[in-house]
């Protein structure tokens, strides 16, 4: 991996890369039936599966987009893009990690609920949660607000009886490596970065994801709406699996090179 700080510079046409063959996607790939209710359980097995993760320390995003990018919909929310499908995966992915990481942004626009039994990492300068659907026990049980002790007494203000932690800033951000070290000190060793786009954008750049989990929807979202996430770090992605539904909806998993 290396950092490609010179952006300013014109692109060396020799680093492009050259695909040597093509592969068609073929439709006759195993068929999952998602609308088979008596199969539930094995139909979320063989999600289970697909996205385990291969061993016990990771973190992975999951992010829902756009053909243009876009993470919201007409009504400011992912839901106006989203498909069962969709929040099925996210709920498996959910339910297969110990803790959900997330930025105050993402708490306030997406009106966040409870991740309960999963962990809620809440990361945050201001403390500003205002928005969110999460009732104080549950918060007490199963929300960490990491940011700096300024921002305290406005989380829990904001957010009652959710648990804060104190990180001092690090060039204005709340460190995330030392975050990451604290949720394993607790435990917390299987983790998803959910966003929003800052704070992915700041786990690529410090080449911090194992694994991109991306559903990418079948239309383009309003020009106005937040984007996908963008790196200065040049990360490579393998793709370990992608999958598409009658709607035109693709489901893709990739994992860093070297992780």
């Amino acid at each position: 991996m290396s950092n490609a700080s010179d952006s300013g510079r014109p692109f060396d046409l020799a680093r492009m890369p050259d695909p040597a063959w093509l592969h068609e996607l073929a439709p006759e790939g195993t068929r999952l039936d998602l609308a088979d209710a008596e199969h539930a359980g094995a139909a979320d097995d063989w999600i289970r599966e697909r996205y385990r993760a291969p061993r016990a320390d990771w973190v992975r995003m999951n992010m829902l987009g756009s053909l243009n990018g876009r993470v919201t919909g007409p009504d400011g929310t992912s839901d106006s893009l989203s498909n069962r499908a969709d929040r099925r995966i996210l709920r498996l992915i959910r339910e297969m990690s110990d803790v959900v990481v997330v930025g105050a942004n993402t708490v306030r626009e997406e009106r966040h609920t409870s991740t309960r039994p999963t962990w809620l990492c809440v990361i945050t300068t201001s403390g500003d949660l205002t928005g969110h659907r999460i009732r104080p026990d549950d918060a007490a049980h199963s929300v960490l607000v990491c940011g700096p002790a300024s921002a305290r007494e406005r989380a829990l203000e904001t957010m009652p009886g959710a648990n804060f932690v104190e990180f001092e800033l690090d060039d204005g951000g709340v460190a995330l490596p030392e975050v990451l070290g604290h949720l394993r000190e607790r435990g917390l060793r299987q983790i998803v970065v959910e966003g929003g786009k800052a704070l992915i954008s700041q786990f690529l750049d410090e080449g911090l994801l194992d694994e991109v989990c991306i559903t990418q929807a079948p239309y383009f979202g309003p020009d106005a709406a937040p984007a996908l996430p963008a790196s200065t770090r040049e990360t490579r992605f393998r793709r370990e699996l992608l999958l598409a539904d009658e709607y035109g909806y693709l489901y893709q998993r990739l994992v860093a090179d070297g992780a």
